[in-house]
């Protein structure tokens, strides 16, 4: 009898972020203030909300001049997002939407000379009204083939699967090995589906199952693993690595990065001047260092990429 797991290869997935399906097929307003659990109101606790100052990222007139003459004249990027996935985008205390994909957001706008706005939206709604509704959506979205089919995406971070224990790893957890342990996460999750398929296989080795404990959301599971009542957090790496700068040093991250995907900004497939407008604005916020500090203000400089594409390989 053996404990252990193989080990699995790493498959690609529609959807990178961890949304709860309950989420999912909720109708949610408009406006900012209607928050969903899901948010979490995070910015209430303390040092949760970082102050990011993008006051020196300054226009570059010859990446401006890429933007298409109506949104130019308009003077007005507006964005589609999906306010329930800290620290990408969320609801703040006043109703606005913040995170690190809100501070890109600005910084793109600033490079661009554009004011920036962000709608709420419901997830799965966001890309059909891409080039109607909204000029983009920057809402953690994973770059892979079927959206590709349907809008253009601008590369400009990259994420997956990982995980964090109790700081010293107190019960010598191994992400590979977890057969009979107690791995916290966020209910209605990706990763509640792969941690149900992975703890069928324990029980087809003979091994013990999983002891799944599924939380209302990824703080609460993160909570639990560091006060020890979880052995093990299993989120996005964007989560994971924010519940970590949040803990205090009780948390801290353990084995490698599953699952590594793109993440895109999503353009209309008729707007190839827009979407090189951001390729460009992206990539002079990561050469000018502007995306590295935005993302380590969140936890996040693990996800940089040296390279935005257009329509990348996913």
């Amino acid at each position: 009898m053996t404990s252990s797991r193989p080990r699995r290869h790493p498959r690609r997935r529609t959807l990178l972020r961890a949304a709860p399906l309950a989420l999912a097929m909720a109708a949610l307003t408009p406006a900012l203030a209607s928050c969903t659990r899901a948010s979490e109101r995070l910015d209430a606790e303390s040092n949760a909300v970082p102050e990011v100052d993008l006051s020196d990222i300054a226009e570059v007139p010859e990446i401006a001049a890429l933007v298409p003459a109506a949104i130019r004249e308009r003077g007005e990027l507006v964005n589609g997002a999906a306010l329930n996935y800290a620290p990408g985008e969320f609801v703040g205390s006043s109703g606005e939407a913040i995170g690190y994909d809100m501070d890109i957001l600005a910084g793109i706008g600033k490079v661009l000379g554009l004011g920036t706005r962000t709608e709420a939206a419901v997830f799965a709604q966001i890309i059909p009204a891409v080039g109607s509704t909204y000029d983009v959506g920057i809402s953690s979205f994973t770059v892979n083939e079927e959206r590709l089919e349907a809008v253009s995406m601008v590369s400009y971070f990259q994420a997956g699967i990982s995980y964090a224990v109790k700081a010293g790893n107190p019960f010598g957890i191994d992400p590979d090995d977890l057969c009979g342990k107690r791995v916290a996460l966020q209910v209605g999750t990706y990763q509640e589906e792969l941690s149900i398929e992975r703890s069928q296989e324990c029980r087809d080795e003979g091994a013990a199952a999983y002891d799944l404990l599924a939380y209302a959301s990824n703080s609460d599971a993160a909570t639990n693993v560091a006060g020890g009542k979880g052995d093990i957090l299993m989120a996005d790496s964007p989560v994971t690595a924010y519940a970590i700068a949040r803990s205090r040093g009780t948390l801290e991250e353990i084995g490698e990065i599953e699952e590594s995907a793109l993440n895109g900004i999503v353009v209309a497939k008729d707007q190839p001047e827009l979407a090189e407008a951001l390729r460009a604005a992206v990539q002079h916020l990561i050469d000018s260092g502007h995306m590295e500090r935005i993302l380590a203000a969140w936890g996040n400089e693990a996800g940089l990429i040296p390279t935005a594409e257009v329509n990348p390989q996913p």
